[in-house]
C-alpha cells in the first residue's frame, strides 16, 4: 500500500511521550513516525508541485537560505528540532524545512500565488460562567487526513537558547507529521492552552520568521507578555499571517481569553499584530480572514470564501452558551459547500483531519477524529499543569 491509497477517515491518533534536548526530541519523533512522515511527503502534491520545485530555482533557493540565516540567528533550537525530525525520518533537511517556509519561497521564484492552496481552521472561544471552552477543527489539505500525531515532550537543555535564552520546555501538541508542534492545536505547562488558524496575506516573505516557528515559539510562553513577545519577534518579524486563540489559565483573576491577529512585517522588523481580550460572558468565532488587521491585504481565494461562509452560518445560529453548543456549531454541516466540519466537496478540497474541545474548568482535551454529530470522542487528555519547566 502506498501513500496514494485511500484507507479513509481513521478513527486512530498517535501519541508519543518523549523527552530530552531539542535534536533528540525531534529526532524520537522522526524515528517514531517515520512512515507517517515519509508517506506524507511522498503523496503531498503542494510540495512535489510547488514548493520542491519552487527551491530548485535561483531565487527560490536564496530565498530559503535567507529564512535559514534569520532562523538559525534567532532560532536555532528549533532548527535542531527539525534537523532532528528529518534525521529520525530518514528524509532531506530541506524538504522538511520547505514545509516550514510555507509560500515565501514560491513566492520568492514567482511560481504564483496560494488562494487555491491553502488549508484552513475554525476556532470558537466560549467563555461563560461555568463553561470555559475552547473548540478547534483542524483543518487542512485532504492529503493531510491521517497524517497528524500528537507529541508530549519535555525538553532540556544545558545553555539558553535563541533570542529569548529558552532552556527547558514541557508541552502536549496535535502535529502535521514533519511539522514541529505548535501550528495546530495544544497547551503547554505553564498552562497556556491555544489553537491558530491560518490567514493569507497577498505578500509572504522571505527572511523573515515563518510562522510555523513563531507558533513554535509560543509553546515555551510562561505569560500572555511574553507570548506577545514572541509574536512581535522585534528584530525580524513574521513573514505570513496567523491568528491565535489562547488562555493562560494559570493567571490569577477571571478566566480571559486573547485573540491576536498576526501579518506580515512588510517594511517592518516586527509584525504587525491586534489583540481581543474577550471578558467572561463572551464568545468569539475565528477563521481564516483577519477581523481587525484588515487593512492588511489577503488572498481572495478559497480561504477567504470559506471563511465568509462560515461566519454567515455562526450568524444564523444562537450563540453558544455551553459546551454542547460549542460543539453543535464547530461539526455543522448545514452549508453543502463550506461547511465547519470538513469531509472535502468538489470546491473546497479541504478536510476537517481532527476536533478538538479544551475544558480549562475541567481541565481536559477531547479529539474526535470522525464528525462529534455521529461519533463518540476518540480521547479524552487531562491538561496536566504541573511540570516546573
Amino acid at each position: 500500500m502506498n501513500s496514494t491509497t485511500d484507507i479513509g477517515r481513521r478513527n486512530a491518533l498517535p501519541i508519543i511521550y518523549t523527552s530530552g534536548t531539542y535534536y533528540e526530541v525531534g529526532f524520537d519523533v522522526g524515528r517514531t513516525f517515520r512512515g507517517l512522515i515519509q508517506d506524507f511527503l511522498e503523496g503531498y502534491k503542494e510540495f512535489h508541485d510547488n514548493l520542491l520545485p519552487a527551491y530548485e530555482t535561483e531565487a527560490g533557493r536564496a530565498a530559503y537560505d535567507l529564512t535559514l540565516v534569520h532562523l538559525n540567528e534567532n532560532f536555532p533550537h528549533y532548527v535542531r528540532e527539525v534537523q532532528g525530525t528529518a534525521d529520525g525520518a530518514h528524509v532531506p533537511f530541506h524538504h522538511l524545512m520547505l514545509l516550514h517556509m510555507d509560500q515565501a519561497v514560491p513566492q520568492a521564484a514567482k511560481a504564483g500565488g496560494r488562494g487555491d492552496k491553502t488549508n484552513g481552521c475554525s476556532s470558537l472561544c466560549v467563555n461563560r460562567e461555568g463553561q470555559v471552552l475552547l473548540g478547534h477543527t483542524e483543518d487542512a489539505l485532504q492529503e493531510t487526513l491521517n497524517y497528524v500525531y500528537i507529541v508530549s515532550a519535555h525538553i532540556h537543555e544545558e545553555e539558553p537558547q535563541g533570542k529569548l535564552g529558552t532552556q527547558s520546555e514541557g508541552f502536549t501538541a496535535l502535529c502535521y507529521a514533519g511539522h514541529l508542534p505548535g501550528f495546530c492545536m495544544g497547551y503547554n505547562h505553564h498552562g497556556l492552552v491555544y489553537s491558530i488558524n491560518v490567514i493569507s496575506p497577498v505578500e509572504v516573505l522571505a527572511g523573515k520568521t515563518p510562522r510555523h516557528f513563531l507558533c513554535r515559539a509560543l509553546l515555551s510562553a510562561k505569560t500572555m507578555e511574553i507570548a506577545q513577545q514572541l509574536l512581535r519577534d522585534r528584530g525580524t518579524g513574521s513573514a505570513d499571517g496567523f491568528s491565535v486563540n489562547m488562555s493562560f489559565t494559570q493567571q490569577e483573576g477571571d478566566h480571559l481569553f486573547h485573540n491576536a491577529e498576526v501579518g506580515p512585517a512588510q517594511d517592518s522588523d516586527e509584525s504587525p499584530m491586534s489583540i481581543l481580550t474577550l471578558s467572561p460572558g463572551e464568545h468569539l468565532l475565528h477563521t481564516n480572514r483577519y477581523l481587525r488587521l484588515t487593512h492588511i491585504p489577503e488572498e481572495k481565494g478559497l480561504c477567504m470564501t470559506s471563511s465568509n461562509h462560515r461566519h454567515a452560518r455562526a450568524a444564523q445560529c444562537p450563540p453558544p452558551e455551553n459546551r454542547e453548543d460549542l460543539v453543535t456549531l464547530l461539526s455543522d454541516t448545514e452549508d453543502p459547500m463550506y461547511p465547519f466540519f470538513r469531509e472535502s466537496t468538489t470546491e473546497d478540497f479541504v478536510k476537517t483531519v481532527a476536533f478538538g474541545v479544551f475544558d480549562l474548568l475541567k481541565r481536559t482535551w477531547t479529539i474526535w477524529m470522525r464528525n462529534p454529530r455521529s461519533s463518540d470522542p476518540l480521547l479524552e487528555l487531562p491538561l496536566l499543569f504541573t511540570w516546573n519547566t
